[in-house]
């Protein structure tokens, strides 16, 4: 299996769905092979593009939080009229996506992958500290270069690096992914869907202590923290994807996992 595209995809299954929702600046070809493993096992499976996303453009365009997810929503009210079950993937800045809609729909399930959720990236990709970047020249400057896509794999990383649409990040856009996690860690506490949770120890991106925090602090009765050792931050297309793809199909098949 390869990454060949970076269009939505959606393949059909059983009444169980899963909807793969990709983090900022990337887009569908993170999820390329996950999502075939899991149509493997059965499931339908659902991967989208967020507004501003959805083009191949010189220049990340503006978007905003509330656009991604007003198409996040409508996605999952369709697969819901179809399907009695839906499970939801957040992958990054998807993870803050997924957990809004677990606080507003019925989610069956989440997997939450390399989550987003402390305030700032990691800044993996400019020379200057992001919240000195963001918050001061940042309003004057459009975006900054994407220098290349963090996985460790050099034969993937050069595949999705063929495919992935937008070469730099819009910083207003990650000013409002900001904004949401402000909203959503207000709404962690009422978040009871079984959840479970994959971070990688060497993520150059997104600080794995997020993924700790996450863990601690939803009250979900069933909730799993899955440590990986060798992958970057784009962990479904990294060097341990084979044990991501075995974590996240046991979880939402049978969720045989134990803590």
């Amino acid at each position: 299996m390869g990454v060949s595209s970076n269009e939505p995809f959606f393949l059909s299954g059983s009444d169980h769905a899963c909807l793969l929702l990709h983090g900022l600046g990337g887009g569908a070809y993170e999820f390329s092979l996950l999502g075939q493993a899991l149509h493997q096992q059965g499931l339908t499976v659902q991967a989208i593009l967020y507004p501003g996303h959805d083009l191949a453009l010189p220049r990340m365009p503006d978007s905003t939080w509330q656009a991604w997810y007003g198409h996040v929503q409508d996605t999952f009210d369709q697969l819901q009229q179809c399907h009695s079950t839906v499970t939801v993937v957040g992958f990054s800045t998807g993870c803050p996506l997924a957990l809004h809609l677990a606080a507003q729909r019925p989610v069956a399930k989440l997997v939450l992958l390399a989550p987003y959720i402390a305030r700032l990236y990691r800044p993996w990709y400019v020379p200057l500290p992001l919240e000195r970047l963001l918050f001061s020249v940042g309003w004057w400057i459009q975006d900054v270069p994407r220098l290349r896509l963090p996985i460790r794999d050099e034969v993937m990383r050069r595949e999705a690096e063929k495919v992935a649409f937008l070469p730099t990040f819009n910083l207003a856009s990650v000013r409002s992914a900001i904004a949401l996690l402000e909203i959503v860690r207000q709404e962690l506490p009422q978040i009871q869907v079984p959840t479970l949770i994959i971070q990688s120890r060497r993520d150059s991106v997104v600080d794995p202590a997020g993924a700790q925090y996450l863990y601690d602090t939803l009250p979900s009765p069933v909730k799993i923290l899955h440590w990986l050792k060798d992958s970057d931050h784009i962990i479904p297309l990294d060097l341990e994807r084979a044990e991501v793809f075995w974590v996240v199909g046991s979880f939402i098949v049978n969720s045989c996992l134990k803590r």
